[in-house]
């Protein structure tokens, strides 16, 4: 019995093999392909794709990479693709007179190869950066704060990006000024930053960071900047999604009527572009769905190049007291750019509008008082209570850094001194004194 049903048991192997590597390792990969396409079911863009060769392999495209938004859909729809190629091959096989039964594992290969070949690109291959970016961007896009926080500590991110995204889980779950120097900081731009030198991939995460603090003319030029950075005239679920949304916040229905007739036509996209086609202009609606956000939205522009990103998040908290995210992010800026002064300032007012009326956060903590300890001998006097863990630990840290004369030996590089506010500071002050002339 075996020996009659090996060949199918085979094929049934290979299939699961191949579900289950797109359904897990590469499960950010198919997101990846999935947002750098857009299958419409009209006439009109199986006419248009038709009409060249490219666009026909463009048609075909699209349409299979439209399942990937369902992550188990899009890994079933490959593995069969994958089998049905294979099967292909082998009844080939037989029609050239190679349909030995020890000839079937040749039957494989051609499946193999246009999976590892089509499905993975070479600059994902070849590319740690790019594969992390794509990882954190997928993380980003489902919402999954703790996996990136986890992820973090597991390996340090070698992007910015990687940095900036998991600041941003930090700060969504409330966790950034008690623990963001547990994790790798590079300074302000790994936690907000402009659409300069950036792998095009990074808008779209950039986009859901403004999108969420209230910036929501940056969030829109970035997912711009994202659906333009496409190859070949490629259209962008995601993007289109985003830019229809930025547009129905900030009441420009004209615009955001031409993304919704984009989406309508789309399989995952199509029921929520259809139903604001019937609701736009219709503010009771749009209040119920979008109120929060459009109180909270800031209406000036050009953020993205703001040398000084603390003004633009001043004006965010400004706007709407209640933004207790861009409060934090307001903080974090303070301790990334080495400001203990505008610290202890944004602290109070922090404090003014009922956020951090226990105790302040643990970095806050860690900043003021070895600041204070600079300049003054007495503890006692501390502008701000301080936790007894911290009092403890800030110490210790303080008083090895009185001692040092350099910074190279290793336990400078170890906990608890690596997990500090003043281990991130000794860093960026050795960097600059490293690159001055």
């Amino acid at each position: 019995m075996f020996c009659k049903w090996w060949k199918a048991a085979l094929s049934v192997v290979f299939g699961i093999v191949i579900f289950m590597i797109c359904r897990f390792p590469l499960c950010a990969l198919m997101n990846y392909h999935e947002q750098s396409h857009l299958f419409r079911w009209t006439a009109f863009y199986l006419r248009d794709q038709f009409s060249s060769w490219d666009g026909l392999q463009e048609y075909l495209v699209s349409f299979v990479t439209q399942f990937f938004y369902v992550e188990w859909l899009g890994a079933l729809l490959v593995a069969l693709l994958a089998v049905g190629i294979q099967q292909v091959v082998w009844r080939l096989m037989r029609l050239l007179r190679l349909g030995h039964s020890w000839l079937y594992l040749l039957s494989f290969v051609p499946a193999a190869l246009m999976f590892y070949y089509g499905m993975i690109p070479q600059h994902y291959r070849d590319n740690a950066v790019f594969r992390e970016i794509v990882e954190y961007d997928y993380l980003m896009r489902t919402h999954q704060w703790q996996v990136i926080a986890e992820k973090s500590v597991q390996t340090v991110p070698q992007s910015e990006h990687g940095i900036r995204v998991t600041n941003h889980a930090l700060a969504i779950q409330g966790r950034l000024l008690d623990e963001m120097f547990f994790y790798q900081q590079t300074g302000p731009k790994g936690l907000l930053a402009d659409d300069q030198q950036q792998e095009p991939l990074t808008y779209y995460s950039l986009s859901d960071i403004y999108m969420h603090l209230g910036f929501i003319n940056e969030s829109e030029r970035l997912a711009f900047n994202a659906k333009q950075s496409l190859p070949d005239h490629h259209k962008s679920g995601r993007a289109f999604f985003r830019l229809a949304e930025t547009n129905i916040i900030n009441g420009n229905y004209t615009i955001a009527r031409k993304y919704l007739n984009y989406l309508r036509s789309t399989l995952y996209y199509g029921s929520w572009a259809r139903n604001w086609l019937e609701k736009l202009g219709d503010e009771t609606y749009t209040e119920e769905q979008y109120g929060n956000v459009r109180r909270r939205r800031t209406t000036q522009v050009n953020h993205l190049i703001a040398p000084d990103k603390s003004i633009m998040l001043t004006e965010l908290v400004q706007q709407d007291s209640t933004n207790r995210l861009a409060m934090d992010y307001l903080l974090a800026y303070d301790l990334l750019t080495l400001k203990h002064e505008q610290v202890l300032e944004h602290l109070r007012w922090g404090e003014q509008l009922g956020y951090y009326t226990q105790i302040a956060p643990r970095a806050v903590q860690e900043c003021l008082m070895g600041s204070w300890l600079l300049f003054h001998p007495d503890a006692t006097e501390l502008p701000i209570p301080i936790s007894k863990d911290v009092y403890e630990a800030t110490g210790s840290i303080m008083k090895a850094i009185a001692m040092a004369r350099d910074f190279n030996d290793p336990s400078f590089n170890e906990p608890p001194f690596s997990q500090s506010y003043w281990h991130y500071r000794i860093m960026v002050l050795q960097q600059k004194l490293s690159t001055t002339p």
